[in-house]
């Protein structure tokens, strides 16, 4: 630990002593980076905009298929409960309408035969 630090601050005067080659910038140079770094900033802010209706619209479509998920399994349930409705409502095999038929026409004929046998 005592060596990292000796040699971070050895780095650090060493490179206070020499300094480093600045630049003198002329006043059109920082004109025209000040216009681009102008044109960064609303450019970022443009899209820091678009960012967060971006993110708007996904939490939207999240809810949205929160919704239709519920629905559709709303519709599961209607069309399972219409299934057992309509096992309730068919017919039995003694409600058959051409039983009971032959059931009268059986009953009509048999009492005509017999009486007609009767002489």
């Amino acid at each position: 630990m005592n060596l990292i630090f000796k040699m971070i601050s050895t780095l650090l005067i060493v490179s206070l002593l020499f300094p480093q080659k600045t630049y003198e910038f002329t006043e059109e140079e920082v004109k025209s980076l000040y216009s681009s770094i102008q044109q960064l900033e609303q450019s970022d802010s443009l899209n820091q905009k678009i960012i967060e209706n971006l993110n708007e619209q996904i939490y939207m479509y999240i809810q949205q298929n929160e919704t239709d998920s519920l629905i559709i399994e709303n519709y599961k349930e209607q069309i399972a409960l219409q299934e057992e409705m309509i096992k309730e409502v068919k017919p039995k095999w003694h409600e058959n309408k051409y039983l009971w038929y032959s059931m009268g026409m059986v009953s009509m004929i048999i009492p005509i035969w017999a009486v007609g046998q009767i002489k």
